[in-house]
């Protein structure tokens, strides 16, 4: 990361309380202090925010002769204490995103210029280096009033349809059941399907989940590149309810107790994006109803799995949920699920609807189903786990019966994608507009004298 070291600490620390760190027992760690700010952030942030620091750094050097610190270390000015310096700040970030939305090429063909949402995330990628090291930069209405100018410019030059973002649509439980209902022996690119086999065993088991929990692929495979952690579902993910009985780890006569209607796989999510340390949601379950006369139902096929290739104790907690060999060891990839999805989908629809789906279209449905078959909005937030207060509190509520009532009702939803566009709220993207307003909120905290 080209921000990872921070800014350098100032040399003229005349205080009785400065320190030589680099003299003393624990030099080591004050040299390695600034990298680990980053540890916590997700990966996907820290890639954006190193794309914007790039930017921010290009621009600085060419704002003058000789540039400019990229690195806005004061105070006086960023808080407003210096007023002229505090223009000085002010006009630097206004600049900063002119030139991003001058520069910044469209993310598709079809857009003739890039959103200025983009150029606005340049500024927000720089201000969040900037508090990981305690540095509050400058706010000021100024930005706020630029992005609204330049966002009705783009609207009158492009049309406000040039706004709206491109995001895939959603599945509905009946495209799902055909794919998992693909004969065996089907040609899939190099591959013969076999649903007997680890690797689409455990992709239908996975199609399955994802269209009752609405769980993000992040989270049900693993990112290519990526080590397995506890980010993803492992095996020890999933307990089972048999006849009343919570089981970590059935054996296999147990497992061929279970009776449809009665039983439930229970599943534990795991961290997530918006759940870092995994204390938000993973100590609220997600419950599924065992049935095995519908195709897509997820405790079915988890059950498959646990029959076909057991893992008991401790090892539960080692093995992904959804793998590709029969050691049970290699975890699902990323790119392994977005080939097999793409080949099942380009069978039973045509390269054009094909084109409009991807992993994410299952949390999509599994949200659009919901609202179909009547659920609440905040308890649709609920269900697919979306970050609130009020959603945390209905879920911590919600009994088994509840939450396999609805998977039940959504998964017998035949919905039309523009259902979606009924959702309140955006499946993990801001809205424009939202965005627009926090912004204003952040830009127009401390303007002196405005």
């Amino acid at each position: 990361m080209r921000h990872a070291a921070g800014p350098e600490l100032p040399s003229d620390d005349s205080s009785p309380f400065s320190f030589d760190a680099a003299s003393g027992l624990f030099a080591e760690m004050f040299r390695a202090a600034p990298s680990i700010v980053h540890e916590g952030v997700p990966e996907g942030t820290l890639v954006k925010d190193d794309l914007a620091w790039s930017r921010w750094e290009s621009f600085c050097a060419g704002v003058c002769a000789g540039g400019t610190p990229p690195w806005r270390t004061d105070k006086d000015a960023n808080s407003g204490k210096d007023p002229p310096g505090f223009q000085r700040e002010c006009r630097l970030l206004v600049v900063f995103f002119l030139v991003c939305y001058m520069t910044i090429k469209p993310r598709s063909k079809k857009d003739v210029k890039s959103h200025p949402q983009s150029s606005f995330n340049m500024v927000m990628g720089v201000r969040r280096i900037h508090q990981r090291f305690d540095i509050t930069m400058v706010s000021c209405k100024q930005l706020a009033a630029v992005l609204k100018s330049i966002t009705l410019r783009h609207i009158r030059e492009h049309g406000p349809e040039s706004l709206l973002p491109d995001r895939k649509g959603p599945l509905t439980p009946s495209v799902v059941r055909k794919l998992v209902s693909t004969p065996s022996g089907t040609k899939l690119g190099s591959r013969t399907l076999d649903w007997a086999s680890p690797l689409f065993l455990c992709l239908a088991a996975m199609f399955a989940v994802a269209m009752s929990t609405g769980f993000r692929k992040a989270e049900v495979a693993l990112p290519n590149g990526e080590e397995f952690d506890d980010r993803r579902l492992r095996r020890s993910s999933v307990v089972w309810r048999l006849d009343g009985e919570v089981l970590a780890s059935p054996t296999r006569a147990q497992f061929l107790l279970m009776v449809p209607g009665r039983d439930y796989a229970i599943i534990r999510p795991p961290r997530a994006k918006n759940d870092w340390d995994g204390t938000k949601f993973g100590s609220h379950p997600i419950y599924l109803a065992l049935d095995d006369t519908d195709p897509i139902n997820a405790a079915a096929w988890l059950l498959r799995i646990e029959l076909a290739f057991p893992c008991q104790g401790n090892a539960r907690r080692a093995r992904p949920l959804f793998f590709t060999d029969s050691a049970a060891s290699v975890p699902m990839s990323h790119s392994t699920v977005d080939t097999y999805l793409h080949h099942l989908l380009r069978l039973h629809l045509s390269k054009a609807e094909a084109e409009r789906f991807s992993f994410h279209s299952f949390r999509i449905g599994f949200a659009t189903s919901l609202l179909a078959a009547g659920c609440s909005h905040d308890t649709i937030k609920a269900l697919a786990r979306w970050s609130s207060d009020e959603s945390v509190l209905i879920y911590a509520r919600m009994d088994p019966e509840v939450y396999t009532s609805w998977v039940k009702k959504a998964l017998h939803q035949e919905t039309a994608s523009i259902t979606g566009l009924r959702l309140p709220f955006a499946i993990d993207n801001d809205d424009f507009v939202a965005a627009l307003t926090k912004a204003e909120t952040l830009f127009t905290s401390a303007e002196p004298g405005a």
